[in-house]
């Protein structure tokens, strides 16, 4: 009787894992929302660890495995990882999620895009996007936007849920939007101060938080400054009397120590990605980090 009752326990257990959502990410970020989304109804993966440039990155033969078997396949989109993720899902051969199914899901679809160019640029204009600016993600009100497009792939797909899915979206909104309330407090006491960001990475950041950006110190973006520009840059540093730079841990320190070198300004680094996307606190943690790093500046 013992052993009945344990083998339909372990059919049971067995039903319960395969009856959940299979969903894929190409980031930890987007991994991360839909954890706090999807909870015990959905499986979540990142293609990505977090510390990695996710503009170069190359398709693996792991994430067309894993992709291979996916519900859903979701992007950070406007071309941030286009350039290895559209292999990933051609070479995975999984209709399900292909660009155009219910399964496929570019989390940048109903976000308020900054930076958006008027034609498409080619590869010798650097590391541009002529959809607009990918790095939205560091930003509580923009990734609230972005949350829409996964919960709609969520529903899409497991309807039977809809009404869990809807009311742990309405909670993660709330908890981003009372996060970014809290951290407007802190930095109320340097919004006069002034910033640049060394890769166009903390624009949606800077903006959500209302703190004067004054621009990159990448030129051409993704491409190193030149010996000129660096100069340029110095002086753009000294006559708006900058008080730091925001820069991701992949950014060139030797280049940010000459900077520091000649100026004294302040470098501000913080992870692109989150590490610990099933951690219910990994964005909170991520957003503290940079928070208390600029509050240190009054």
């Amino acid at each position: 009787m013992y052993s009945k009752l344990k083998v339909l326990f372990i059919f049971l257990l067995a039903s319960s894992t395969l009856a959940r959502v299979n969903l894929i990410t190409t980031t930890t970020d987007i991994a991360w929302v839909a954890n706090q989304l999807g909870g015990e109804h959905v499986n979540v993966k990142s293609l990505l660890n977090g510390p990695e440039d996710p503009h170069y990155v190359e398709a693996l033969p792991s994430f067309i495995h894993k992709t291979a078997s996916a519900d859903i396949f979701c992007v950070i989109g406007l071309e941030l990882e286009s350039a290895w993720s559209t292999k990933v899902l051609k070479r995975s051969g999984n209709r399900k999620v292909q660009p155009g199914s219910k399964g496929y899901c570019d989390a940048s679809k109903n976000v308020e895009v900054l930076g958006k160019l008027e034609t498409a640029l080619d590869r010798s204009h650097g590391d541009v996007h002529s959809a607009g600016n990918p790095h939205y993600h560091l930003a509580p009100s923009y990734l609230v936007m972005a949350s829409k497009e996964i919960l709609r792939a969520l529903v899409d797909n497991d309807i039977k849920n809809k009404d869990i899915y809807e009311s742990n979206f309405n909670s993660l909104s709330r908890n981003l939007i009372n996060l970014k309330q809290e951290n407007l407090l802190k930095l109320s006491q340097i919004k006069n101060l002034k910033f640049m960001e060394y890769h166009k990475e903390f624009t949606y950041f800077l903006s959500d938080y209302k703190l004067n950006n004054t621009g990159s110190v990448e030129d051409i973006s993704g491409v190193p400054p030149s010996a000129a520009r660096i100069v340029n840059v110095i002086n753009m540093i000294k006559e708006n009397k900058i008080s730091a730079i925001l820069a991701t841990q992949n950014a060139p320190k030797k280049i940010l120590g000459k900077l520091v070198e000649a100026t004294g300004v302040k470098v501000i680094y913080s992870p692109l990605s989150l590490e610990d996307y099933q951690s219910k606190d990994a964005y909170k943690n991520l957003q503290n980090n940079l928070i208390n790093q600029l509050v240190e500046l009054k």
